[in-house]
């Protein structure tokens, strides 16, 4: 069966009124991109005809692009252009289809497979519709990922069902954060064969568990209309008007112990369940999680933790004159002393060096060949640690496995950095899914998170764990992360951290532990600077005053993504300066 795909960002001519039960049976795939709402239940659906519990396993199918937009199908030894066999099982809860798992799903990163892609999957419903017959619908959101990389290709899915049969799988491609490799935007659709396993799932009292604790600790979203409407359109007005649209996925605004999602835009319209959908934000990683579990740890072992030292915990590299006074502080700060730039430091440019060897660290599989890949290409700057901030993944790679080997020495080999964060961080204040790409090992044992990138937040866990920072890092009453530190990260008037070269209309920009700090002066003379996630692609996530945060994901080509306006967040500055004021905020 060949699975079509069309390639670009304008929905097909033709849209569908329905997909008729008879599109999900057929043998070959001849339509095109419906709008996405298609894949929602409609108003007068009714409750499915049987719940869905079972394993749908969907077979590998070579996809046909028209037009053959991808500059190389060929990307780490896969294919692009193939859709990867994988088997996916899910339970139905109150009519919402549930996964048993939302971690990324290795397929393509393994070696017997011919895609280049993994899978993550969201929770969906099943519904009926009188005209299906015996059929029920299941419908789920899902991303096409790769392990090495950090992008999501976001889409919708949905399969027929009725007792022990399945039909094919039809889905649809509609949206990207920034690919890594170059020419892999696309937007797709077309039918996979399927069959279901119908073998009962494992705990499946505890999925359901899981997944009822998620809706009872979701936050409030609501639209941006309502939020003109109780503040006025005019205290809104520029949030993000220095980015072209078509360059933008989502945009949004927590205030007030709302998110208001001004926009989740794709192919064929809004994207459907954009509060589930998980999306690839790139370095904004480094703050969301790396920070996030070393506050953790300096909370529970103490502030000496930021002076640690890097060679202590990380043996390959304990002989290296370069690393010898490297602190995890250095490793956060991008202070590490250590790249693959020049020697010019006057002006300084953090990202002097960013691009060269990077692929050989990037592309090598396993943590000891990261850490290999780093100590083949080591140059050691004259000015030692702490002085100068040089950006390199690889530093906050290397913290993270630091991190992960200080863990087990307080609590024993079998414990894990991302465990860790997921159970004394993330489920405490409500994140109950958390996932991430690893290193992957030889053999097959879990490999180390990047830290660097490849944490797939939904915008809802984004919001969550930027209300921990605001709040100093405590949530219910428990202190879960250092605050000392937290309350040197948010906003202020004193300068801190190093600089970057990076320009904004009102400075220069600092960095400091894994955040950028832009500067801003309020139209009533308030000058500040705030913390700000940025991710490439114009991946930004600003912790402004009074307690909001101002999101956009982009999809930037990576070339464009240096430019300013990919990451200027003084709209967002604007607006919550209008919002709350400045300065005794």
């Amino acid at each position: 069966m060949i699975l079509v795909v069309v390639l670009g960002l304008v929905p097909a001519a033709g849209v569908y009124a329905r997909i008729p039960a008879s599109e999900f049976m057929a043998r070959s795939f001849h339509g095109g991109l419906a709008e996405n709402s298609e894949f929602m239940p409609p108003t007068d659906a009714r409750h499915a005809d049987l719940p869905f519990a079972g394993t749908l396993r969907l077979r590998e199918t070579e996809i046909t692009t028209v037009p053959a937009a991808f500059e190389s199908r060929k990307v780490l030894g896969k294919d692009a252009k193939i859709f990867p066999d994988v088997a996916i099982s899910f339970i139905s809860v109150n009519g919402d289809l549930v996964p048993t798992t939302q971690d990324v799903m290795l397929r393509g990163s393994l070696g017997g497979s011919r895609s280049l892609w993994d899978v993550i999957v969201q929770p969906g419903r099943v519904w009926a519709d009188m005209r299906d017959g015996q059929w029920s619908r299941a419908s789920f959101p899902f991303a096409l990922v790769n392990a090495r990389s950090g992008e999501t290709h976001n889409g919708v899915a949905m399969f027929l069902y009725r007792k022990g049969r399945v039909s094919n799988l039809r889905f649809q491609i509609v949206q990207q954060t920034t690919p890594y490799y170059a020419g892999h935007y696309f937007t797709a659709t077309g039918l996979v064969p399927a069959t279901l396993d119908a073998t009962p799932i494992e705990n499946s009292a505890g999925v359901a568990r899981t997944y009822k604790l998620s809706l009872m600790d979701r936050i409030r979203f609501a639209s941006w209309e309502e939020l003109a409407r109780s503040v006025g359109a005019d205290r809104l007005a520029g949030f993000d008007d220095s980015v072209a649209a078509d360059a933008v996925v989502l945009a949004g605004l927590d205030y007030a112990g709302t998110f208001y999602l001004k926009f989740c835009r794709g192919a064929g319209g809004p994207i459907p369940w954009c509060d589930r959908a998980r999306f690839g934000v790139w370095s904004a990683t480094k703050a969301l999680v790396n920070e996030l579990a070393l506050l953790r740890l300096a909370q529970k072992y103490g502030p000496e933790v930021f002076d640690s030292k890097i060679r202590d915990y990380v043996p390959s590299i304990a002989h290296s004159p370069g690393w010898r006074d490297v602190r995890f502080d250095d490793a956060a700060n991008m202070s590490t002393g250590v790249g693959d730039g020049s020697a010019k430091v006057d002006p300084n440019d953090i990202f002097d060096g960013v691009a060269t060897s990077y692929s050989s660290w990037h592309e090598a599989r396993s943590s000891d060949d990261k850490l290999a890949a780093i100590l083949s290409a080591e140059h050691i700057y004259s000015w030692g640690p702490g002085k100068i901030a040089r950006y390199r993944d690889q530093d906050m790679f290397v913290l993270g496995v630091a991190m992960n080997r200080f863990l087990k020495t307080k609590e024993g080999e079998t414990a894990d950095l991302w465990d860790m964060l997921k159970r004394e961080v993330l489920e405490p204040i409500g994140i109950h899914y958390a996932p991430t790409s690893r290193t992957l090992e030889p053999d097959g044992r879990p490999g180390q998170p990047l830290m660097a990138f490849g944490y797939y937040p939904s915008v809802e866990d984004i919001v969550k764990i930027t209300r921990l920072y605001h709040q100093m890092g405590i949530w219910n009453g428990r202190q879960l992360l250092f605050g000392p530190r937290i309350s040197t990260i948010l906003n202020g008037p004193t300068s801190r951290g190093l600089p970057t070269g990076q320009a904004g209309k009102f400075g220069e920009t600092n960095y400091f532990n894994a955040f950028w700090l832009p500067r801003y002066h309020s139209p009533g003379g308030c000058k500040i600077s705030y913390p700000r996630m940025q991710g490439i692609g114009g991946v930004v996530v600003a912790l402004l005053p009074g307690q909001m945060t101002g999101i956009r994901i982009g999809k930037f080509r990576t070339e464009s993504s240096k430019g300013i306006h990919a990451y200027d967040t003084d709209g967002m500055a604007d607006v919550a300066g209008r919002l709350g004021g400045y300065c005794g905020s």
